[in-house]
């Protein structure tokens, strides 16, 4: 299982200090929600500017040099792709170079490629996605969902969180919000309580300055304040029109005295 999609799902917890005798490490605590820095292969982001826990995922062509920058970028930290076109052998490639996850947005791609069940598989969708397309989200071979269309959004809207919570009512997969802008603290604090594990962020369009203030609004931010949107995304929902069956009542046979 890739290592991205594991720490997704403990987002916002805290994992027990294990018992026994020797057992002295203390308890992991995992972030309140996930930082993955997108970066162009032709402007490296220093992997000394980003957290320790953060992820990387490269942009662009997939190609010998594109992965060589993108283990260059990463260092010791988890690295995928978000590129242009997949196919099957490239996520082979993708595999044997190291990489945990990748992020499809094409979806006229070939399905085949969801096969890949080695690497972390991620889908972009509109944050205005239909619901025939929401619906599917659930059943579909994907890890994790990526919401698009609201990077630029600054400040995010009471009718951007709408759109977020709405996508999310569709499943109870890991959520993650693609930015070109940073986020306060209060709209960290919100979009996790609608039911979002983690921000991938366009480095490319982030400052140093921008990127220490985010770095300190996820410090700061609060444990998540329940976990019902994975418990409750999937309640069926029953149509107002549709009628309780009725029972045939048996007619009552005279008994023979």
């Amino acid at each position: 299982m890739s290592r991205l999609v594991e720490r997704l799902d403990k987002v916002g917890t805290v994992v027990p200090t294990p018992l026994g005798f020797g057992a002295s490490r203390p308890a992991e605590k995992v972030p309140s929600l996930l930082l993955v820095a997108l970066s162009d292969t032709r402007s490296p982001v220093s992997p000394s500017e980003l957290p320790n826990d953060s992820c990387i995922v490269v942009s662009g062509k997939l190609s010998k040099d594109g992965f060589k920058a993108a283990k260059g970028i990463a260092g010791d930290r988890l690295w995928g792709v978000w590129p242009e076109t997949v196919t099957k052998d490239s996520l082979e490639t993708v595999k044997e170079e190291g990489g945990d996850f990748f992020v499809l947005s094409a979806l006229n791609a070939p399905a085949e490629i969801l096969a890949t069940e080695e690497l972390g598989r991620l889908i972009a969708i509109p944050a205005d996605c239909s619901e025939e397309v929401g619906h599917t989200l659930e059943e579909i071979p994907v890890d994790a969902v990526v919401i698009c269309g609201l990077e630029g959004a600054s400040p995010v809207s009471v009718k951007d969180l709408m759109q977020i919570r709405s996508v999310r009512d569709f499943t109870s997969k890991p959520m993650l919000l693609f930015r070109s802008h940073i986020l306060s603290l209060g709209e960290l604090t919100v979009l996790q309580d609608v039911g979002i594990q983690g921000v991938i962020l366009d480095m490319s369009k982030i400052s140093t300055e921008d990127l220490a203030q985010l770095q300190r609004n996820l410090e700061e931010l609060p444990p998540r304040k329940t976990k019902r949107d994975q418990l409750n995304a999937l309640l069926p929902r029953i149509s107002s029109h549709v009628q309780a069956p009725q029972v045939e009542e048996e007619e009552e046979e005279d008994e023979d005295w």
